[in-house]
């Protein structure tokens, strides 16, 4: 009953909703001490004020964090809050990631498609929808989720870098966004390991001290022709950068869906 429940949720999510909903990694903190476990939710919302997620292991694929210690996989009880509990080693930067399995909803109009795929920056998508001969309500999509935290443990240095982390669509750092005095963070963003172009990555910025969702500003960019970008890191605070790739799926490939969606979140945060 449990399993059919959450279910029906994931249905009943509207598209305009999940189009302005991002998932991410909300570790208790981003610059955590030596030898600590660091606890962190899963969260589902906008503009950094979301609903926590529990611990659910049939609605994972993999979670994992590395480190300068090494990986290790993660995982919990069934139903736990805060659904991660991170073991942290020596001073270094770490990588927590998240991959979701597919979950799935129902377009009741395509007006509600078009919105979504304006705001996630998903260029030529309704044209595309409409020249394959789909309807205009009542078609599916699946989605899935591809979550990366950064933490610092210890003093920040350049040396201490991010790497991908073999999800399907990666958002990755070629920076520390922990070093004082960066002004902005190269980023790349890949799909299947090869670089994923003029792609919008959405940027979401709660200022040190601000209050979410008031308090939580968004802008936009695009990558370049290499799957690259410059994140603009104006002030201290909390930063979720996030993405969509989309795919068409062929009745072969789902009967339930005919468009599947990929979304990438990398949060980290910065100091005066």
């Amino acid at each position: 009953m449990k399993q059919i429940l959450t279910a029906l949720a994931l249905l009943s999510l509207s598209p305009a909703s999940v189009a302005a909903h991002e998932y991410w990694i909300a570790p208790e903190t981003h610059r955590a001490e030596e030898g600590t476990t660091l606890r962190a939710d899963l969260r589902v919302g906008q503009d950094f004020s979301g609903e926590v997620y529990p611990w659910l292991r049939r609605n994972v694929i993999a979670a994992r964090v590395e480190g300068p210690d090494g990986a290790a996989d993660l995982g919990g009880r069934e139903g736990d809050i805060p659904a991660l509990s991170v073991p942290l080693g020596g001073p270094g930067l770490y990588r927590i990631s998240l991959h979701t399995t597919p979950a799935y909803l129902i377009f009741d109009s395509f007006d509600q498609f078009v919105r979504y795929t304006e705001y996630e920056g998903l260029t030529g998508i309704a044209e595309r929808h409409k020249a394959r001969g789909l309807p205009d309500k009542g078609f599916g999509e699946a989605f899935t989720r591809n979550a990366r935290a950064l933490v610092q443990v210890g003093p920040a240095t350049p040396d201490q870098t991010d790497a991908p982390s073999g999800m399907p669509f990666d958002l990755v750092a070629e920076a520390n966004p922990f070093v004082e005095g960066l002004a902005g963070l190269p980023v790349r963003l890949t799909w299947q390991g090869q670089p994923s172009p003029d792609t919008q990555i959405a940027v979401f910025l709660l200022p040190e001290g601000g209050t979410a969702p008031q308090d939580t500003v968004r802008s936009t960019l695009r990558t370049d022709a290499d799957g690259r970008a410059l994140i603009p890191l104006p002030q201290a605070g909390r930063y979720m950068l996030a993405a969509v790739h989309i795919e068409e799926l062929s009745p072969e490939e789902s009967a339930a869906a005919v468009w599947a969606s990929h979304w990438a979140s990398l949060t980290f945060a910065t100091t005066p």
